[in-house]
C-alpha cells in the first residue's frame, strides 16, 4: 500500500478479501460495494457501510475477480482489485489498473495486464485467465525461452512475439557462465540492459503500442520471463503514455520486488544462464539480476532524458506515441 494507491486488496488463503486504506484516502468512514467489474461495482449497492481502515469481506478460492468500490464519508470514491492476481503458479501476475493520471482520472482496472513467464499456470489458473478476455499477449521473451517455457495462455489469447533481447551483442553471458563476474558487475550490467531498452529496442516497443492501439475490445497484456525488468519498461511506458506521474511509473516498477518470487524462481534463473558446462551460478552473483532495484529503472529514464530531453519527445520519436496517440489511449483506457 502505498500513496501510488491507496487502497490495497489482497485474498487470504480462505479466499477472503482484505481491503485496507490509508489515511490520505479516507480517515472517515468507508461504505464498500462490490461486483464481477469495475462498472457493476461502482453502481453496485453497498455490502457493509461505515468502516474505517480496513475490512474483511467473504469470498471463495474458486471464484473469478471481484472489484471493489469505496465510497468515503468525506472525499473521493475510488474502485479497486487485487494489484496481483491469485493465481496458484504465475510469476509476478499484475493488473495496472487504478493508477491516478496527470489529468485527474485513473487507469481503468482489468485492460492492462502484465506478467512473467506462464509456463507453470494451472488448469485453475488458465481458467482465470479465461475469463479476463486477454485478448492479446507480447511476450519479449527470446526464442529458446519460449521453447524452454512455453507460454501457457488460453486459446483465445493471441501471443505476440516482440523479442527483446539486450547484452546478446556483448560478452557478459559468456563471461557470467565462466565465473568472470562480479556482483556489482551485474548490477552495473542491469543498468545498461536498461539503457539498451530506450537506445536499442525502442522498434519492439513500438510494436507493443501497435497493437495495443490496435486493440478493440478485451484486455492487453505484456510479459517475459521474470516479468520485471524488459516488461517492467514496456509497463513504465504505457503508464507514462496514458500521463501517470513518473513517480506512480517508479512506484509499480518496484512492485516487482515484492512479487517476483526469488526463493522459488533461484533454481531456474541460475540454471538458464549455466552455459555450456551446465556450472550453476553462485547465487550472490544471480540476484542482482533477479531484483528490482531503483536504479535500474533509474537508468533508463536517465538515458531517455540524455537522448530525447523529455519522456514526451521519447514516447512520440521513438515510440510513435504523440500527443493525438496519447489522447487515443487516455480515452480508452482511463476513466
Amino acid at each position: 500500500m502505498s500513496e501510488a494507491f491507496p487502497v490495497h486488496v489482497e485474498r487470504t488463503p480462505e479466499g477472503d478479501y482484505l481491503l485496507t486504506w490509508t489515511e490520505s484516502f479516507s480517515d472517515h468512514e468507508v461504505d464498500v460495494g462490490s461486483g464481477s467489474a469495475p462498472e457493476a461495482a461502482a453502481h453496485s449497492e453497498p455490502v457493509v457501510r461505515g468502516v474505517r481502515s480496513g475490512v474483511r469481506l467473504a469470498g471463495s478460492p474458486d471464484e473469478g475477480r471481484r472489484y471493489f468500490h469505496l465510497r468515503p464519508a468525506h472525499g473521493e470514491a475510488m474502485t479497486a482489485a487485487e494489484r496481483v492476481l491469485p493465481l496458484e503458479a504465475a510469476t509476478n501476475f499484475r493488473d495496472l489498473g487504478g493508477y491516478r493520471t496527470d489529468d485527474g482520472r485513473r487507469v481503468r482496472w482489468g485492460r492492462l495486464f502484465r506478467s512473467g513467464h506462464t509456463a507453470e499456470l494451472s488448469e485453475r489458473d488458465v481458467a482465470y485467465l479465461d475469463e479476463l478476455d486477454i485478448r492479446v499477449c507480447c511476450d519479449f521473451r527470446r526464442q529458446e525461452e519460449h521453447y524452454v517455457e512455453p507460454s501457457r495462455l488460453p486459446p483465445a489469447t493471441r501471443i505476440v512475439g516482440v523479442t527483446v533481447d539486450p547484452g546478446s551483442s556483448t560478452s557478459f553471458f559468456s563471461r557470467l557462465a565462466a565465473g568472470g563476474v562480479s556482483p556489482a558487475e551485474m548490477a552495473s550490467f542491469m543498468e545498461d540492459v536498461n539503457r539498451e531498452f530506450v537506445r536499442h529496442h525502442s522498434a519492439q516497443f513500438r510494436r507493443m503500442f501497435e497493437e495495443l492501439l490496435a486493440l478493440a475490445d478485451g484486455a492487453f497484456m505484456i510479459n517475459c520471463a521474470a516479468g520485471k525488468d524488459r516488461t517492467g519498461f514496456g509497463a513504465a511506458m504505457i503508464l507514462a503514455a496514458l500521463g501517470v506521474p513518473e513517480e506512480t511509473v517508479v512506484a509499480d516498477y518496484l512492485l516487482s520486488g515484492r512479487y517476483f518470487p526469488i526463493e522459488r524462481e533461484l533454481t531456474r534463473v541460475r540454471r538458464k544462464y549455466a552455459g555450456d558446462a551446465g556450472r550453476a551460478l553462485d547465487e550472490a552473483l544471480v540476484l542482482p539480476m533477479m531484483q528490482t532495484r531503483r536504479e535500474y529503472i533509474e537508468a533508463a529514464l536517465a538515458a531517455i532524458r540524455e537522448d530525447y530531453g523529455t519522456l514526451g519527445r521519447f514516447l512520440a520519436e521513438a515510440l510513435g506515441v504523440d500527443a493525438a496517440v496519447r489522447r487515443e489511449l487516455r480515452e480508452r483506457l482511463t476513466a
